[in-house]
C-alpha cells in the first residue's frame, strides 16, 4: 500500500490520462510473492514439532500466527494495490465507447489474450473391404 498511489475519486465523464496514480502492477506482485512465501513459512511450521521450538524465543503456534498475520497483511496490501492499478488505467483510458460490448469489444491499451484455438474436424477414413490379400495366390509359404 505504500508504493501504490490510487486515482482520485472520479465521477463518470472524459479521460484524464495525465492523472497522477500507478498504472504498474509491479508491487501488487511483489506482495503477492511475499504472501505466498509467508503462507509457505506458515505451511513448513505446522509441519514442525513443537520440541523444534524449546530454545526459540517464540512458540511454534505463535511462529505460525505471525506468518498468518503478516500473509493477511501482504494480501490486503496486493488486492489493494491490484484494484487501485486497475481503476487508475480506467481513469486514464476513460469510459468505452456507446457501441462498447463487454468481452466482444477491443478496447484501446488493453492487451487479449491470446485466443483458445478452436478445433477442427478431421474426416475420419472409411475402411474398404477387402476380398483377398493381396499376392496371395502368387507368393508360397515355405
Amino acid at each position: 500500500m505504500a508504493f501504490v498511489t490510487p486515482p482520485p475519486a472520479q465521477a463518470p465523464g472524459l479521460a484524464r490520462p495525465h492523472v497522477d496514480c500507478t498504472t504498474s502492477y509491479l508491487w501488487p506482485i511483489v506482495d503477492s510473492v511475499v504472501t505466498a512465501y509467508q503462507l509457505a513459512g506458515v505451511a513448513y511450521v505446522a509441519t514442525l514439532d513443537d520440541s523444534r521450538f524449546r530454545r526459540y524465543p517464540i512458540s511454534r503456534g505463535a511462529d505460525m500466527a505471525l506468518g498468518a498475520g503478516f500473509a493477511a497483511a501482504f494480501a490486503g496490501s496486493a488486492i489493494y494495490g491490484y484494484v487501485s492499478a486497475s481503476r487508475c488505467r480506467r481513469i486514464r483510458s476513460g469510459p468505452p465507447g456507446a457501441d462498447y460490448v463487454p468481452g466482444i469489444s477491443r478496447v484501446e491499451g488493453v492487451e487479449e489474450p491470446n485466443p483458445v484455438p478452436v478445433p477442427v474436424s478431421v474426416p475420419v477414413p472409411v475402411p474398404v473391404p477387402v476380398t483377398e490379400a493381396p499376392f496371395s495366390r502368387h507368393h508360397s509359404q515355405f
